[in-house]
């Protein structure tokens, strides 16, 4: 019986966390969603960086 009960609350937790994390992804992409402009700019500067990088090590 205790075994069940761990059980159970085991499945409690997985399922509370899993619904806490999905919240933060949804709100996070709602975000994004608002403001194209700055997500366009923050991956254009990331990708600007990165091929600058990779450049200067050839």
């Amino acid at each position: 019986m205790i075994t069940l009960l761990r059980m159970v609350r085991l499945w409690q937790l997985k399922t509370k966390w899993q619904l806490a994390l999905w919240q933060f992804v949804d709100k996070q992409a709602m975000e994004l969603i608002k403001n194209p402009e700055d997500l366009e700019k923050k991956f254009m500067e990331a990708f600007a960086k990165i091929i600058h990088e990779t450049n200067q090590t050839k």
